[in-house]
């Protein structure tokens, strides 16, 4: 016999009780255990439980119906079970329609056919169990399959964000300067290509340096907190806004004209100038000085020479008495540029 850790359980659907005695026999004798149940019907065998069965052998001829019926109904009630037909039915039409339908062998009841049934069991039984490996095998692929694309999706998640962290200021929640240096090259030759215009906001904190050594870090940490979110409140999705150093600030905006940019500076100025006296209680003076510089009226040759160009109007705007925004303008000529106040 050959050695297995328990014994197979066998169901044995035969109306003959003589036939029905000798499978059992010869099976018991082979797998040396009483591990054979007998029906005689197909009622009978299917209404037992089946989940307790490793093997059927089926009659064709039953009298309830016949062995294909009894198949379907096996299959129904526990689709992973293995059948062998065993029947006096030689007619190869009717073993070609079992096996379609599911049987996992058919024997034909002629001669010896006894001596070679508990090898035919045997040997179904280690196909079912192959395919029993296989299954299980496929669903610890799919699990594995599912848990590695699970991983790659966290891992995928954690490096945007990573890459979102290393571009973002902590402190903030805007572009970093490392970020604006990316993305500024770009966006120039954007600009230059489709022929538009390109906007640069230059901003500093009025008054950030007093605050900060008068109330301390804290507060100033505050201050430019409370700067980053009314910038954040007020750009495009378009617009690249970063803090630029210190309590500076720039936002860059693609396809934007000089009116344009004015507006949303005065907007963002005076949204931060309404923050600031709700929100600190300190006598010292706190604004928003801001220059601004377009492309195309600054003729500006790169992204670089654009923020300059704007930081020297920003430096108009603090040198003519803070809290103001500075517009690079054409000079009459067009040989300079000059700076207009603009609020």
């Amino acid at each position: 016999m050959t050695q297995r850790t328990q014994p197979p359980r066998l169901l044995v659907l035969e109306d003959d009780p003589d036939t029905a005695s000798l499978i059992r026999d010869v099976l018991q004798d082979h797998f040396e255990c009483d591990c054979v149940r007998v029906c005689s019907t197909i009622a009978q065998a299917v209404g037992g439980d089946l989940s307790s069965v490793d093997l059927a052998l089926c009659d064709y001829n039953l009298p309830d119906g016949t062995g294909l019926t009894a198949l379907q109904q096996f299959l129904i009630r526990q689709p992973m079970l293995p059948v062998i037909m065993v029947t006096g039915e030689s007619d190869h039409r009717t073993a070609l329609q079992a096996l379609r339908e599911g049987a996992y062998d058919y024997v034909v009841k002629a001669g010896e056919f006894l001596s070679i049934l508990p090898l035919m069991v045997e040997k179904n039984l280690s196909r079912w169990r192959t395919k029993q490996e296989n299954v299980r095998l496929q669903r610890e692929l799919e699990l594995s399959l599912e848990q590695v694309r699970r991983s790659h999706s966290q891992l995928t998640s954690m490096v945007a964000r990573l890459e979102e962290m290393a571009l973002t200021d902590a402190l903030t929640g805007l572009s970093n300067r490392r970020h604006l240096n990316e993305d500024l090259p770009r966006l120039f030759a954007e600009t230059l290509r489709h022929s538009g215009d390109l906007a640069c906001i230059m901003i500093d904190l009025d008054g950030f340096k007093t605050l900060n050594d008068t109330l301390g870090h804290q507060h100033g940490d505050d201050m430019l907190r409370l700067a980053g979110k009314v910038i954040l409140a007020n750009r495009r999705e378009s617009d690249l806004a970063a803090r630029y150093g210190g309590d500076e600030f720039v936002i860059i905006l693609p396809r934007t004209d000089a009116a344009t940019a004015v507006n949303l500076a005065r907007r963002i100025k005076q949204d931060y100038e309404d923050a600031v006296t709700r929100t600190v209680c300190t006598d010292q003076p706190l604004a928003m000085s801001v220059g601004i510089s377009c492309a195309r009226t600054s003729r500006a040759s790169s992204g670089e020479e654009l923020i300059r160009i704007a930081d020297e109007m920003l430096y108009v705007a603090k040198r003519g008495g803070k809290g103001q925004v500075v517009l690079c303008e054409p000079a009459p000529g067009g040989a300079t540029i000059s700076a207009t106040p603009a609020a």
